[in-house]
C-alpha cells in the first residue's frame, strides 16, 4: 500500500508510507516530476525501487521460493506420470534423466519432492550467481580452495566403472592422515560416484583434512551379480591401502560411509575377513579390504529375512540360496567388527527398519561399539532427508574413531 499526496507534495518533499510484511515504513522522498509524465507512472515505478531497497534479502528469498516451488511442480507435472509425487528412472525424462543420478541424492533409485526442490535451488542460485570467479569442480560444484581432486582413477582395468575419484587435503601434514572411502547406492544397478553426496561429502571431508575416495563398481546391468559390486569395492580399498605412501595415509584409520546399496556394501566389506573369498583375481591381494569405522544409512543387511517373494529376488541378485546367506552382513557379525554408526528411518519401505535394528542387535551381543540412530517418521533417503542430524553425526563419529592417537 502507497499513501501519497498530490502532486506538488510530491516535488516538495512527501512523505511515503509503505505497508510490507505486516510493517509500516516511511521515507521522505523529493521527486522532479516534469509535467508532461503521469504521477501514477513515477509512483508504480517508485513502488517497486522501494519494496526492493526496504527488503531486498527478504523480497529475494521469497521471490525463490516461489519460483523453486514453480520449478519443482513443472518438473513433477513433467516427469511424473503416476502422479505419486516421485519420479523414477524409468518416468524422468529428457535432462533430469540424463542427470537422474546426481538428482537422487540418497541413491535410492528416486527423486522426491525434497531432492526437487534442492535441484530447484541450485538452478536458480547459479542462474543468479555473481561474476565473482570461483574454483569448480567436476559438475560445477564448488571446489574448496584447500582441495585437489582428481578424477577417474583406474584401480582394476577389467571395465570402465572400476575407477575412482581423489580429493585430498592440499596442505603436507607430518603425520599419515587418517581416510574415508564413499560408496553410493543405486539398489547396485544405478549410481554414480560424482553425483549429489558422493561428490559433496568427500570435498567437505578433505577440507577438514582426510584423505576421500568416492567409488564405482560395476552394477548388475554390465552382468554381474552381487558380488561383482563386492569384488570391485574390496579392490578399491585395497588400492587406497598400496598407496597410503604416496597419498599420505595412514592405513590403520580408513573408514568408510555408504547409503541403501552402498550401506550394504560399507557393512560388508567392515565384517568380511581379509582372507574371505570375494575377490576373485583382482589386484593388490596382499593388502587388506577392512574399515576402521563404518557408517552405514539405510542398510540391507539380511538378505534371509524379506519374505520368499522379495528373497526370490535377492537369490537371482546373489546367484543362489548359499549366496544370499554370503551377501548378508549379518551373517559376518564377529568380535572383531570395526566400530560402527547405523542410521535408518522407521518409515523406509525400500528396505525396512528390521535390517538395522537386526545388525545393532547382533553387534551389541559382541561388545562391538556401535552407535544407532534409528529416526522415527524417517525414509528410505534419511541420511539427505535429516542432514541436520545425521551429517553432525557421521563427522563426531569419524573424529573420535578415527583420531590420532
Amino acid at each position: 500500500m502507497i499513501d501519497t499526496q498530490d502532486r506538488s507534495a510530491f516535488r516538495n518533499g512527501a512523505t511515503i508510507r509503505i505497508s510490507y510484511a505486516g510493517k509500516l515504513r516511511e521515507f521522505v522522498i523529493r521527486l522532479n516530476i516534469p509535467q508532461h509524465k503521469s504521477l501514477f507512472m513515477f509512483v508504480r515505478k517508485m513502488t517497486v525501487a522501494i519494496l526492493v531497497i526496504s527488503s531486498p534479502a527478504v523480497f529475494a528469498q521469497q521471490q525463490q521460493s516461489t519460483n523453486a516451488e514453480q520449478l519443482v511442480g513443472n518438473l513433477l507435472k513433467t516427469n511424473d506420470a503416476d502422479g505419486d509425487g516421485v519420479i523414477t528412472q524409468s518416468e524422468a525424462k529428457a535432462q533430469l534423466k540424463n542427470n537422474f543420478d546426481r538428482v537422487d541424492q540418497d541413491s535410492n533409485g528416486s527423486i522426491d519432492r525434497g531432492e526437487l526442490t534442492a535441484l530447484a535451488k541450485r538452478l536458480i542460485s547459479n542462474r543468479n550467481r555473481s561474476n565473482t570467479p570461483r574454483r569448480q569442480g567436476i559438475g560445477g560444484m564448488v571446489l574448496p580452495e584447500n582441495v585437489e581432486l582428481e578424477v577417474d582413477i583406474a584401480y582394476h582395468d577389467e571395465h570402465e566403472r572400476q575407477k575412482l575419484d581423489l580429493m585430498l587435503p592440499k596442505e603436507d601434514s607430518k603425520t599419515a592422515r587418517p581416510a574415508i572411502v564413499f560408496i553410493h547406492g543405486g539398489g547396485w544397478r544405478s549410481g554414480d560416484k560424482g553425483g549429489g553426496m558422493w561428490r559433496s561429502l568427500p570435498l567437505q571431508y578433505a577440507s577438514k583434512g582426510y584423505v576421500c575416495i568416492s567409488v564405482n563398481y560395476r552394477l548388475t546391468p554390465d552382468r554381474v551379480n552381487v558380488f561383482g559390486c563386492i569384488e570391485d569395492c574390496r579392490c578399491a580399498v585395497r588400492w587406497l591401502r598400496a598407496n597410503t605412501e604416496k597419498y599420505n595415509v595412514d592405513p590403520n584409520r580408513i573408514g568408510a560411509f555408504g547409503n541403501s546399496a552402498g550401506g550394504h556394501l560399507v557393512a560388508l566389506l567392515g565384517l568380511t575377513p581379509d582372507e574371505s573369498d570375494f575377490d576373485g583375481d583382482a589386484p593388490y591381494a596382499g593388502y587388506s579390504s577392512g574399515f576402521q569405522a563404518v557408517c552405514c544409512g539405510a542398510p540391507p543387511t539380511n538378505f534371509m529375512d524379506y519374505g520368499k517373494k522379495t528373497n526370490n529376488g535377492f537369490t537371482k541378485l546373489a546367484g543362489s540360496d548359499d549366496g544370499v546367506k554370503r551377501a548378508s552382513p549379518v551373517t559376518w557379525v564377529s568380535k572383531e567388527a570395526p566400530p560402527f554408526l547405523i542410521i535408518h528411518g522407521t518409515k523406509d519401505t525400500t528396505v525396512p527398519v528390521k535390517n538395522s535394528d537386526d545388525l545393532n542387535a547382533a553387534l551389541k551381543r559382541l561388545g562391538t561399539d556401535v552407535t544407532y540412530m534409528r529416526i522415527d517418521g524417517a525414509g528410505h533417503g534419511v541420511v539427505g532427508q535429516k542432514s541436520k542430524e545425521t551429517f553432525p553425526a557421521m563427522e563426531k563419529f569419524f573424529d573420535r574413531v578415527l583420531a590420532q592417537d
